[in-house]
């Protein structure tokens, strides 16, 4: 992902228009152009100052700034620095595609599809924050971050304070079987994503059942694995009587 791509993704997250982006980094004391904006995330321009790319990742609330500011650093950096970055960061996802394989679980397109986006910072995090030599709990945590970030889920046991669910019907199926016993994490609605997995009460009963969430356009779909099951479009989340988000499941044999 190149800074312009990040900037771009990073301002299409954010919801907010150029002309907003500019104000508010003007509230926080820097003067740029919706246009100076414009021309950074389509990449007609080089990336810019360190403030520069600080300010905007802030005044568009996200929470990237610093893999904003080391995307700027990566793509200044001299041949042979960068160079050797990205080699070592492609040595980082290759280990942890390797790792995700030799767990037996399937390497789903979602699952490649989100290693191969992690930016340099990103793949560093998350590879020292869970590789240890010797510590097979260790890889296994690091399958389980990926799986969840992919919008998976897993089978491993859970901890921590979660909602037990007993599921009843097939809806999700084969993906997650009927009668697990899955385990829910009450996240705030902002905090979805396309493709998580989320419990819901449906039509006013307390019968619990489980469908992926896409967002298109300016409506919610809550679909089945399925697809004799029934679909569900909202034209907010706020109108769906929402349990949590799937986080693990299951089966006892």
């Amino acid at each position: 992902m190149t800074y312009a791509e990040m900037l771009d993704s990073i301002i299409k997250e954010s919801e907010l228009s150029l002309r907003q982006i500019s104000n508010r980094c003007s509230a926080l004391n820097l003067t740029i152009t919706p246009s100076y904006i414009s021309q950074l995330k389509n990449g007609k321009l080089p990336p810019p100052s360190e403030e520069v790319s600080m300010t905007l990742a802030k005044a568009c609330g996200s929470n990237k700034q610093a893999h904003l500011v080391f995307q700027a650093y990566m793509e200044k950096a001299p041949a042979l620095m960068k160079e050797y970055m990205l080699a070592a960061s492609s040595l980082n996802k290759a280990m942890m595609e390797s790792l995700y394989k030799a767990s037996g679980k399937d390497f789903s397109k979602e699952t490649q599809d989100y290693i191969k986006s992690l930016d340099v910072l990103a793949a560093l995090e998350l590879s020292s924050q869970f590789v240890a030599l010797d510590n097979p709990q260790k890889a296994a945590d690091l399958v389980r971050e990926i799986t969840l970030s992919a919008g998976g889920v897993t089978d491993a046991d859970t901890k921590g304070d979660m909602i037990n669910l007993f599921l009843g019907d097939g809806a999700m199926s084969p993906l997650i079987p009927t009668h697990a016993y899955v385990y829910i994490m009450p996240t705030k609605l902002d905090l979805l994503k396309d493709r998580d997995i989320i419990a819901f009460y449906t039509d006013n009963r307390k019968i619990p059942t489980l469908r992926w969430i896409l967002f298109i356009k300016d409506k919610v779909f809550l679909l089945p694995e399925d697809k004799s099951h029934q679909a569900y479009c909202f034209n907010d989340l706020s109108e769906v009587n929402y349990i949590g988000k799937v986080v693990s499941y299951k089966v006892d044999l």
